[in-house]
């Protein structure tokens, strides 16, 4: 196949927006509410509240919306992963009108935000497709179609779909939306920072501690105290462990690519957002930057720390692309985390056993919609204002009949892992067994590593083992990351912490204690 990629992971979104400027948190504050996490979910409930007359303080361990919020595809829809034939049958049709009517009031709520705050992020109402390119598939569409209409989404069934290849049906559903998440992000961030509020960034939260009227959240430089404190980091770190077996981490992939000049001459005026009926499925659809109409293409699914040569999923991805589209360049290629809830629906709003912190997860591929939906649904529970979404999304929520099978598959990986890693062999007993752009995890003497070379030569190595539950943690050759396999947490090859759940880095390791002459020292020692 041929390569065309760029060797880059960074998303069409934060590569072509100018970066964010906010303080580091340094020193005391006081506000009335704490928001961990600055990205969609953190940013919409910092400004709801703000707007509501709160003080809000927004802390985000790396840059403003360029976390999970920014690696998405950025679609905005009421479809949801699980689809409305298996929320009717686990929810009732009652349950599912009301996670439909929650996509449609955060659609509403970013057209809103959009235009009030004049926020230039080409957001745009168009329809989307649930397609099959296969006749199996035509079955199930047909008793989705029937769902969306229980539901009261409007929706009907046709037998093409304006993209250039074959299908042998589909579902459509109009008013439905896409936009630019970062440049919208950017605007929300400005509305937030100023009058008694902050948005602070490089602040990794280390610590929030709950007392009986208030909470304190810790990072390496600072703290606040806070009534109340919002989790918004993706996958929550500050949760009893029963939440986290509950969800599963996975990775999912996107690339942006321009089409041969004929092919989009034909797809110029083409709008939509598109989904397969594969498992896992592909997504697709278009956005213009800097006057190139980019296609957005994502799928190839899997979860955290369980695929080594992640490169692969990107050159599965392109095959796929390349079948369907005549591609003249991948221009952008990115990953991002999803977190899969056990019933299909995410978790929001008090955090089980506290009375002041409210979480948000399990967002599965929906997360630009859910986590506006979670920003308002915070918002309300913060304000004493009563929402008809709150009792759907509780994380204290047991649904034993659309949770069991799914608790049973997802949560075997952590015992597996925990102990599989220990005792597998290692995959180098020496630093000169791990080649340029390698990562590995080694022995050398007794001593467990994980170690990356980088394309110059030079070596880190750190703790093989995940800061959260102890798993030891995998190489992700396309991001040159360690992945956890267990919760997802994932780390960068210095250690510091990319992903929660995990709040500490990874411990360094003396190459000294690597090395042969290291080695040798220490046999020299332990025989005298």
């Amino acid at each position: 196949m041929n390569e065309i990629f760029k060797p880059a992971t960074e998303s069409l979104w934060t590569e072509n927006t100018a970066q964010f400027d906010y303080p580091q948190l340094k020193g005391r504050k006081s506000v009335d509410v704490a928001i961990i996490g600055g990205g969609m979910t953190g940013l919409t409930a910092a400004l709801l509240l703000k707007k509501a007359g709160k003080s809000v303080a927004v802390v985000e361990m790396h840059h403003v919306g360029t976390g999970e919020s920014g690696h998405t595809t950025a679609h905005l829809t009421e479809l949801i992963d699980t689809g409305y034939s298996q929320l009717v049958s686990d929810f009732g049709v009652s349950g599912a009108k009301t996670a439909a009517s929650s996509g449609r009031a955060a659609i509403e709520l970013i057209a809103l935000l959009s235009e009030s705050l004049d926020i230039d992020c080409d957001f745009e109402r168009v329809p989307a497709y649930l397609y099959s390119e296969d006749r199996s598939g035509v079955s199930k569409l047909k008793k989705e179609l029937k769902s969306l209409k229980k539901v009261g989404i409007r929706a009907d069934y046709q037998k093409d779909i304006p993209l250039p290849f074959p299908i042998k049906g589909a579902v459509r559903i109009d008013d439905q939306a896409q936009f630019h998440p970062y440049r919208y992000m950017r605007g929300l961030a400005s509305a937030i920072h100023g009058k008694g509020s902050f948005v602070f960034e490089n602040s990794i939260v280390r610590e929030v501690k709950e007392e009986k009227n208030s909470c304190t959240v810790r990072t390496d430089a600072g703290e606040i105290t806070a009534t109340d404190v919002i989790v918004a980091t993706n996958s929550p770190s500050f949760c009893r462990m029963t939440l986290h077996t509950k969800i599963s981490a996975y990775r999912t992939y996107a690339m942006a690519v321009e089409v041969d000049a004929d092919l989009s001459g034909k797809l110029r005026n083409v709008k939509g957002l598109f989904y397969d009926t594969a498992d896992p499925y592909h997504y697709i659809r278009s956005q213009k930057i800097d006057k190139i109409n980019y296609w957005i293409i994502g799928g190839e699914d899997h979860k955290v720390g369980m695929e080594e040569d992640t490169d692969q999923r990107f050159a599965q991805l392109e095959a796929y692309s390349q079948e369907r589209f005549d591609i003249k360049s991948v221009d952008y290629r990115w990953s991002g985390q999803i977190i899969e809830p056990m019933d299909g629906l995410p978790f929001i709003g008090l955090n089980p056993g506290s009375s002041h912190q409210y979480l948000a997860t399990g967002y599965s591929g929906n997360g630009m919609t859910f986590g506006t939906v979670a920003g308002m649904l915070c918002s309300d529970l913060i304000l004493g204002v009563k929402n008809p979404w709150s009792e759907l999304y509780d994380p204290g929520r047991i649904h034993a009949k659309a949770s069991a099978a799914t608790f049973l598959s997802e949560n075997k990986d952590f015992p597996i892992c925990f102990i599989k890693d220990r005792v597998a062999a290692p995959e180098a007993t020496s630093l000169g067994e791990v080649s340029p752009g390698e990562g590995k995890i080694i022995k050398v003497n007794g001593k467990t590593a994980a170690v990356y070379r980088n394309l110059a030569g030079e070596v880190q190595a750190v703790s093989p083992v995940c800061t959260h539950m102890g798993c030891y943690v995998r190489f992700n050759d396309s991001e040159k990351s360690w992945d956890c396999p267990c919760h997802g947490s994932r780390f960068g090859t210095d250690g510091e912490v990319l992903n929660g759940p995990a709040k500490k880095d990874l411990q360094p390791v003396s190459l000294e204690e690597l090395s042969e002459a290291g080695a040798e020292r220490k046999k020299r020692s332990d025989a005298a």
